[in-house]
């Protein structure tokens, strides 16, 4: 096989007709008969009243498509205007991105320009369109409620904090280091940590229609991911029929990696502990080896991370026991998150260390912590009134300080 050397890339295209008939069987037809490197996303789905069908083509740099020989080499004889016109001969339009010294514009652009530049925009019409947008069912505007999934070693009040922020009732579980957060919001979700031991943050977010996806948030930013975006994405040459075992690998690898995700869990993995073929294997074409099944992706996603299959088990079948968090308003959140103390405020992956060990020890003995909280108030009257300068400043701060911790103390007590 030559040692070509040249960038090359999957590029997303898409197919129609005219008439809105399926055109994936035509279009895979050409495709394997000009021996294309290409891939079908959706292959298998119902076309009920799609527009489009999505195809994945291997593109070089210099616009030329991928393909077999008949002795399975690649060659890139086979540009992207030739690939549209043999799409065109069948009746169907294909639209694919060609950026470039070959590129070639779309025929027809220039008069759709022209004819918008010439175009009124403001004109007699405005009423017209007014009353038609009075038409409009206003359901259709309606935001989208979503399930939220969100583990992390984040505490329960982070909890607190996330049912204030999103005016939502949250569900806190914990199991080992991780815990997860489940709400239902129509607004944007922010992963707020108090430290970077909390994260990372995987949120999975579900609609009621069935879609979802799943952001990863580490301390270098955010990445999303789609476990069901290539789930159904078909090869359009037979991988096993291929002779050469460097051509098939080479076709897998485009397939399996040419969007870049396993590069994305990769530096995701740099910083956290990852298992980047668990996760991948969640990502790619169930016919390539990927998981199979949605509900099955998303799951294998998490146990990647780590995550315990009891706490995954919780998420996702609503079931377990949990912690309740309503929203009761700011300053009340404030107050509770005081009383809760800040044991429930420590990662989970540092519940252990000899800080919490001490304050939690002194948390189960409310006779413990109001003693020491008198004897700081005892203390701080005696330096307010015998020393000067700091000393006397300091004095004054352990008695405001030992008024907080009784306060606090008789909130607890009053709760039990």
């Amino acid at each position: 096989m030559p040692h070509n050397s040249f960038g090359v890339q999957m590029s997303y295209a898409s197919v129609d007709r005219e008439d809105g008939s399926d055109p994936r069987p035509s279009a895979r037809e050409i495709l394997e008969r000009l021996r294309v490197l290409a891939a079908v996303r959706d292959a298998s789905a119902a076309w009920a009243d799609r527009d489009e069908a999505v195809l994945a083509i291997a593109v070089t740099d210099e616009n030329a498509v991928l393909t077999l020989t008949a002795e399975d080499v690649i060659e890139t004889t086979l540009t992207v205007a030739a690939l549209r016109a043999e799409f065109a001969e069948v009746g169907l339009n294909l639209w694919i991105d060609a950026e470039g010294p070959a590129a070639t514009a779309v025929e027809g652009f220039e008069e759709f320009e022209a004819e918008f530049d010439d175009a009124e925009l403001f004109g007699d019409d405005d009423d017209e369109d007014a009353e038609d947008l009075d038409d409009i069912d206003p359901m259709l505007f309606e935001p989208t409620p979503v399930r939220v999934a969100a583990f992390s070693h984040r505490g329960p009040a982070v909890a607190r904090i996330l049912a204030e922020a999103n005016r939502t009732t949250v569900e806190h579980t914990e199991s080992g280091i991780w815990s997860v957060q489940r709400f239902r919001t129509t607004e944007p979700t922010s992963g707020w940590v108090s430290s970077r031991a909390e994260l990372p943050i995987i949120e999975v977010n579900r609609t009621d229609t069935g879609d979802s996806w799943i952001e990863v948030t580490t301390a270098s930013g955010t990445v999303p991911f789609w476990p069901d975006a290539e789930r159904d994405t078909q090869p359009v040459l037979d991988l096993d029929a291929i002779v050469v075992p460097e051509t098939a690998e080479v076709y897998r690898r485009l397939l399996t990696e040419g969007d870049g995700t396993r590069d994305e869990l990769a530096e995701i993995a740099a910083s956290t502990r990852l298992d980047v073929d668990g996760a991948h294997r969640a990502l790619v074409a169930e016919a390539l080896g990927g998981v199979v099944s949605s509900e099955e992706r998303r799951r294998a996603f998490l146990a990647a991370f780590g995550i315990p299959a009891d706490l995954i088990d919780t998420a996702f079948d609503d079931g377990g026991e949990a912690r309740r968090f309503e929203p009761v308003g700011w300053p009340a959140a404030a107050g509770n998150l005081l009383v809760a103390g800040f044991g429930e405020l420590a990662p989970l992956t540092r519940r252990d260390t000899s800080w919490q060990r001490v304050t939690g020890a002194i948390r189960r003995r409310p006779a413990l912590g109001i003693a020491i909280a008198a004897g700081e108030l005892v203390f701080g009257v005696w330096a307010a009134g015998r020393l000067r300068g700091i000393g006397k400043g300091l004095g004054i701060l352990a008695i405001i300080d030992a008024i907080g911790d009784l306060a606090v103390w008789v909130a607890r007590l009053r709760r039990r």
